[in-house]
């Protein structure tokens, strides 16, 4: 995952939490006001002091933080747990006659928790620390209620409650880390698993597909073709006079040959073709959705491609190829296809090579 994405999520976050924020001064609002009607307390004094003008400062402090979180990019998380913790000390100000209230001071330290940082953890416990110290020192109605030992039991329970959280937060590190790991490690071994599925289906030397996906895809097409009717043909190639090359000019030439026939191959295939090197020197092609005329006209390019260009390593030479094709007929099986396609081949070569023969033009 991108950093972007790291701070769109913290943004949203924070965008979250002032939300909340608002609905706690509403809430602040309801509860206190419900109150004046059953304290014991002047009821105006209470409404004035309690109630309205804490929820004021509330809502004017939020309106500061929206306009922060409108215009602040960096350090936006630290203005947002200085403003809950501003926030929150004016609830126990309002509040001074209940001395729990100073236990509202966590609520930084929590929201720090959803951040991922240490160093938001430890600005969280201090500033709460911090004010903590500081409410007691100079609110004499805060100190007057709260005893020493409130307080002492308040900061241990903020430095208490950052440490979990910050255990907290390693911990999720970690197993976020090993989550990671494992999805690489899994990515890695799905990606392995892939490349050696292929490379068990296509020739090393050739990059086409080899023997064996020649045989699968035929097979497929032709049991595809069984239900929905499609026009397909089969075309073998054979290099001219390859043994020759292997007895003149080495193994090693042989196969410098056979990889410029299967890119020359590979130049002129279309969309729906399927090219293999079907064993030694001879290729196939299956062709769907092609009329004859079009698949003989792409066939002769390719054997015009390959006789076309000289070679240094065979002194100068050419190489040319043979080719025959044939069309499926009606009620025509795999193997009586591949013969007929053979059979065509087999009159390209017999008749003097370099050719291209239709299966059925055969007499």
């Amino acid at each position: 995952m991108t950093e972007s994405y790291f701070e769109n999520e913290k943004r949203t976050f924070t965008r979250d939490i002032l939300t909340t924020l608002w609905r706690v001064i509403v809430l602040y609002a309801v509860v206190t006001g419900a109150n004046s009607f059953v304290t014991a307390y002047d009821q105006g004094l209470f409404l004035r002091d309690v109630v309205f003008i804490p929820a004021l400062e509330m809502v004017l402090l939020c309106g500061l933080l929206e306009l922060c979180f409108r215009y602040v990019r960096t350090g936006m998380d630290f203005v947002l747990l200085a403003g809950v913790n501003l926030l929150v000390s004016l609830i126990i100000l309002a509040l001074y006659e209940l001395p729990m209230s100073v236990y509202l001071l966590i609520f930084p330290l929590l929201i720090s928790l959803f951040y991922f940082s240490g160093r938001l953890i430890a600005f969280a416990v201090l500033q709460g620390l911090v004010t903590l110290a500081l409410l007691y020192w100079l609110s004499p109605h805060l100190s007057r209620m709260l005893t020493v030992s409130n307080a002492m039991l308040a900061a241990a329970m903020l430095a208490g409650t950052a440490m979990v959280i910050n255990s907290l937060r390693k911990r999720m590190f970690s197993l976020a880390n090993n989550l990671v790991s494992a999805t690489e490690e899994k990515q890695k071994l799905l990606m392995q698993n892939v490349e050696m599925e292929r490379n068990s289906r296509i020739d090393p030397v050739t990059r086409l597909y080899n023997h064996k996906s020649f045989h699968e895809h035929l097979g497929n097409i032709l049991a595809m073709q069984a239900s929905a009717s499609m026009d397909v043909h089969l075309a073998l190639l054979d290099i001219d006079n390859f043994k020759v090359i292997n007895d003149t000019y080495g193994h090693a030439a042989g196969d410098v040959i056979i990889k410029f026939v299967a890119d020359r191959i590979s130049d002129r295939l279309e969309a729906d073709d399927f090219a293999s090197r079907y064993g030694g020197e001879e290729f196939g092609i299956i062709c769907v959705e092609k009329n004859g005329a079009r698949f003989q006209e792409q066939l002769e390019r390719i054997r015009e491609d390959i006789a076309a260009q000289t070679h240094e390593l065979l002194d100068g030479n050419r190489v040319t190829v043979s080719i025959g094709f044939q069309r499926l007929q009606a009620d025509m099986s795999k193997e009586k296809l591949f013969e007929a396609a053979d059979s065509a081949l087999y009159a390209a070569k017999r008749s003097g090579k370099n050719k291209t023969v239709q299966g059925s033009t055969l007499p």
